[in-house]
């Protein structure tokens, strides 16, 4: 309408071209600051998650702007910025986008998290002076439980109430951190790995592995565990580890040796996820900004876990030797 305001940022040719065709004119004076600006919207950058409901779809054509009061701005698809109009483009995962939105805007709520990851969020770690607090508490906790002063679990507890105590985390900012999700994931792993045990379905998976490779309790340990790093790149290292658990250990026993480093190496082998980004959540805290694409990750992805698997077997078995079952 007559008399709004535009601000504008562009290329000169772009400005001069916009007041020739829509009529704009060039304001006589200040009628706002900068200031004024910065305080009522500013600019966050978020990335497109995997099974986030805006891919193949356009924010011009969808009501996400109206829903969360944001803004687009702008699209950059593997580290370049998308030329097209922002609106318009069709959304991948991975795609960085430039939202303008005001500056108390919550983005930790549920159904957002669900479609972006902005990198301000509480899920992004912020260096500061707390961090060396923290890392002290971290590690302090760890040391308890090396030690044996006391179980993990109280030490964890402990751990979180001194986090509290030296504000190195708001109560509100712990609650949020709870990924019910991972629990969830967690419990279920487990319950998986008790029934696979309890059915039989180990045993029987434990005597097809040694028809195929053998007695060759090497052999056996690297067929598992090279296994178990395939399934890992596409499910949580919790969940792989609990389903192979079992199968690990009847194989150990149906050789007559001690589970112990067929075990460790297990543990091993599922949390090595380089293969895909979306094997690990820091895998796509450089996805979408470094411009990588799926298949990057599988070029150097594939060849790290071969040699971290061949690296496990070797070390894990002059560590931990084979010992035959008392």
């Amino acid at each position: 309408m007559g008399g709004d305001r535009l601000v504008f940022a562009g290329q000169i040719d772009e400005i001069l071209e916009l007041k020739n065709s829509h009529g704009f004119v060039n304001a006589d004076h200040h009628v706002f600051t900068m200031n004024e600006v910065d305080q009522n919207r500013q600019l966050r950058t978020a990335y497109v998650t995997f099974g986030s409901s805006l891919i193949n779809t356009t924010i011009g054509h969808s009501t996400f702007e109206k829903d969360n009061n944001m803004t687009l701005v702008a699209v950059a698809r593997r580290g370049k910025r998308v030329e097209e109009s922002p609106r318009e483009v069709v959304l991948q995962a991975g795609d960085t986008l430039l939202l303008e939105c005001p500056p108390q805007q919550s983005v930790n709520t549920d159904h957002l998290s669900s479609q972006l990851q902005f990198f301000d969020s509480d899920q992004v770690p912020n260096i500061g002076p707390k961090t060396l607090v923290s890392t002290a508490i971290m590690i302090a906790m760890v040391v308890l439980s090396a030690l044996n002063v006391m179980p993990l679990l109280q030490c964890a507890f402990l751990a979180a109430i001194a986090m509290l105590v030296f504000r190195c985390c708001s109560a509100n900012q712990a609650m949020k951190a709870i990924n019910w999700e991972i629990l969830m994931v967690f419990a279920g792993s487990v319950v998986l790995g008790v029934a696979i045990q309890k059915t039989g379905i180990a045993e029987r998976l434990a005597y097809g592995i040694l028809d195929v490779c053998g007695t060759n309790p090497i052999i056996v340990m690297a067929a598992v565990c090279f296994v178990a790093t395939f399934i890992t790149e596409f499910i949580s290292n919790t969940a792989a580890g609990a389903m192979f658990f079992p199968i690990m250990y009847e194989a150990a026993v149906q050789l007559g040796y001690e589970p112990y480093p067929f075990l460790i190496a297990l543990m091993i082998s599922v949390s090595s996820s380089f293969a895909t980004p979306i094997g690990s959540p820091t895998h796509m805290l450089v996805y979408a900004p470094g411009g990588y694409r799926f298949s990057d990750f599988m070029h150097i992805g594939l060849l790290m876990n071969i040699i971290i698997l061949a690296a496990n077997i070797f070390i894990v078995n002059i560590v931990y030797p084979l010992t035959p079952l008392q």
